[in-house]
């Protein structure tokens, strides 16, 4: 790692996090960019750009503005368009740049899933009218319009700004740490028949699909896209490219 080394990191995960937090540990100078989700930056002490960037040159005008050297992309896993922007524009300065994706999850025994490509081929797999648990968020919600056959939870621990999109659906006020004993219960007593998220990976968000499983409830995983490249799955494998570069 350069002794002038500053490095912008792209954090919407628990990943994200960990790195600048152990990044300001040895001293390297890092600068957080956070889209929208304010929870991703609870724990920053680092300064934090809000916002995200609304095109190559806003993106490019930042970098060496701040003399940024190398870019981290921590975004979420599953959303993808960012990483491949992210990358483009990167190549185009002439900055190094590396993909933080932890590595997704795997069916074990007593699983019982359906994978799908993406949101809309949910209602492919899910044909009966069912009780649904939609784990993946509400800015996604748009996503399963064509649900109609079926009433839809949506997990929130803050309260929503706006009513639930649809007429066959509502929220529901959770605050974490959830335990597979909490889903558990929170599953049984909304008589959930199925429930739905992105392949996201990372142990901290397992207590549904485990609970799933003790419950014998079948689980509509949406895939996630291939990571961009270059990547690698931990913290410590970033760090260890840093030090390398």
């Amino acid at each position: 790692m350069q002794s002038a080394t500053k490095i912008l990191v792209l954090s919407g995960t628990r990943e994200g996090v960990e790195v600048i937090q152990r990044l300001q540990e040895k001293q390297v100078d890092v600068i957080a960019s956070v889209a929208v989700d304010a929870r991703t930056h609870v724990a920053f002490t680092a300064p934090v750009h809000f916002g995200g960037f609304a095109t190559q040159t806003d993106f490019a005008d930042f970098l060496s503005k701040n003399e940024i050297t190398h870019v981290l992309d921590a975004s979420h896993p599953n959303d993808t368009k960012i990483s491949v922007q992210t990358q483009k524009w990167c190549r185009a300065v002439e900055v190094k740049f590396l993909n933080i994706t932890r590595s997704g999850w795997h069916a074990k025994a007593g699983d019982r899933w359906h994978t799908v490509a993406r949101e809309a081929d949910v209602v492919h797999v899910i044909t009966d009218p069912s009780r649904v648990f939609l784990a993946t968020g509400r800015m996604r919600l748009s996503e399963f319009s064509n649900l109609d056959h079926c009433y839809l939870y949506c997990r929130q621990i803050d309260v929503a700004p706006d009513a639930f999109p649809f007429l066959n659906g509502e929220y529901v006020l959770c605050h974490p740490p959830f335990s597979v004993e909490d889903e558990m219960a929170l599953f049984e007593r909304l008589k959930i028949d199925w429930l739905v998220l992105r392949n996201a990976g990372g142990e901290r968000s397992m207590s549904k699909l485990i609970a799933a499983r003790h419950l014998g409830l079948p689980v509509a995983m949406i895939d996630r896209p291939a990571a961009v490249s270059p990547s690698v799955e931990t913290v410590d494998q970033a760090l260890e490219w840093l030090k390398a570069c």
